[in-house]
């Protein structure tokens, strides 16, 4: 199911700081969502590991978003934890279209 979440990416481009994890609640998920300059990622908010949300936490340079409670690392564009303690993030993948950015959800 795709679901609209921005009109343009101008659009998106002022509502989402530069790497600044936000919340979005979408069909009851909730849902990280970071623009990393021109890209843009979206995935499960909870930690694998113990359930804290992430979108409390900050993003690096090897496009990773890293929990705030005990800075576990996972890939944006994957959903893997850097060192494999627990298991994946679910990534959500973001269309890109002339009528604007959607959200597949699995």
């Amino acid at each position: 199911m795709k679901i609209k979440i921005f009109d343009t990416r101008i659009q998106a481009k002022e509502v989402l700081s530069n790497n600044d994890p936000k919340l979005l609640l979408i069909e009851e998920k909730e849902i990280c969502i970071v623009r990393k300059n021109d890209d843009f990622y979206a995935f499960e908010n909870r930690c694998p590991h113990i359930g804290e949300p992430l979108h409390n936490g900050n993003t690096n340079y090897l496009d990773e978003i890293i929990c705030p409670l005990h800075t576990y690392k996972f890939s944006m564009k994957t959903g893997i934890e850097a060192h494999q303690r627990c298991k994946n993030l679910e990534i959500y993948k973001i269309i890109h279209t002339e009528d604007g950015i959607f959200l597949e959800l699995n």
